[in-house]
C-alpha cells in the first residue's frame, strides 16, 4: 500500500479486530451491551475529536484528524453487526441472514479504507474522486465484503463449534436434515456439504461479481480489494476437499503462505 495509506488502514484493522475480540473480554450479555456501548460512544468521541486514552481509538482519532472522510455510521455499523451476532445464541436463520453480518463486518471494513483512501462515494460526491469510480468501489466492496465474510465463517466452522457456536444457516440445515451437533462434534456427512456447498457457492458467486467490477475501479482502488486472492483460494481449497469442512488441510493455517505471496504479487 502507499505510505501514506498504511497507518489509516492499519487504525481501521485494528478496529476491526478489537470488536471481533469483544466477545473473549466480555462474558455474559451485560457486558456484552456495555463493551459494545463503550465502543460506540469511543466512536462518537473520535468525532468529537475527545478519543479516550486507549490505543487502537487514539489511533482512530488520527486518521479522522489527517482528514480521512470516514462515515461514522460504518463504524457504528460493525460494532451492531458484532453485537447482535454475540447476543444470539441460535444459528443464523438464513443464508441471507448470514450475508448481512459478512456485509456488516467484512464488507463494512472494505467500505472504510475505500474512503480512507479517498475512494468511496463521500470523495465523488466532494467531487475528489470519479463518479462512476466510486460508485463500482462500493458495488465491488459491498459483494466482497459478503465473499470474505462468507468464507470466513466457514473456515472457522471448528474453531465456532469448540465454543459451542454454529454459523450454518438454519433453514438449509433442516433441509438437508444437518443437526446442530453433526456441527458441533465435527461430523463430516453428505448432508454437511450439501450445506457447505450451497453457502460456498453463494461466496463464490460474491466473488466472482467483485472480479467482474475489477475494470471499471480506479489503478489506486484495486490494492485495496487483494482479500478477493486468499478468499478464493481458500474456495478453490474447500472444493478439491469436497466441501469436507473438516478436512485437516484446510485448518492449516501457513500452509499456502508462500503461494498466496506468489499469488498477490501477480495482482
Amino acid at each position: 500500500m502507499p505510505k501514506e495509506l498504511r497507518a489509516p488502514l492499519f487504525a481501521l484493522r485494528a478496529f476491526n479486530v478489537e470488536t471481533a475480540l469483544i466477545g473473549e473480554h466480555a462474558k455474559g450479555e451485560m457486558l456484552v451491551l456495555m463493551r459494545c456501548q463503550w465502543w460506540r460512544d469511543a466512536v462518537n468521541d473520535c468525532f468529537k475529536g475527545k478519543p479516550p486514552a486507549q490505543p487502537v481509538v487514539t489511533a482512530l482519532a488520527e486518521v479522522l484528524g489527517a482528514g480521512h472522510q470516514l462515515t461514522r455510521y460504518r463504524l457504528q455499523q460493525l460494532v451492531s453487526a458484532r453485537e447482535e451476532d454475540l447476543l444470539r445464541t441460535e444459528q443464523p436463520a438464513s443464508l441471507a441472514a448470514l450475508e448481512r453480518y459478512a456485509e456488516g463486518t467484512a464488507g463494512q471494513l472494505l467500505h472504510l479504507q475505500l474512503e480512507a483512501a479517498g475512494l468511496g462515494a463521500s470523495a465523488a460526491s466532494a467531487g475528489t474522486a470519479s463518479a462512476a469510480h466510486a460508485a463500482a468501489a462500493e458495488h465491488a466492496a459491498s459483494h466482497l465484503g459478503k465473499a470474505v465474510g462468507l468464507a470466513a465463517l466457514l473456515r472457522g466452522t471448528h474453531n465456532h463449534a469448540s465454543r459451542g457456536r454454529v454459523y450454518l444457516p438454519a433453514d438449509l440445515c433442516r433441509q438437508h436434515g444437518v443437526t446442530e451437533q453433526d456441527v458441533l462434534s465435527g461430523h463430516d456427512t453428505p448432508a454437511v456439504r450439501d450445506v457447505t456447498l450451497a453457502v460456498a457457492s453463494a461466496a463464490q458467486q460474491h466473488l466472482q461479481e467483485a472480479r467482474r467490477l475489477r475494470p471499471q475501479l480506479a489503478a489506486e482502488a484495486r490494492p485495496l480489494f487483494l482479500p478477493a486472492v486468499a478468499t478464493g483460494m481458500y474456495l478453490e481449497a474447500l472444493e478439491a476437499a469436497g466441501f469436507n469442512l473438516f478436512d485437516q488441510r484446510l485448518m492449516q493455517p501457513g500452509a499456502a503462505v508462500p503461494f498466496l505471496t506468489y499469488q498477490l504479487r501477480l495482482k
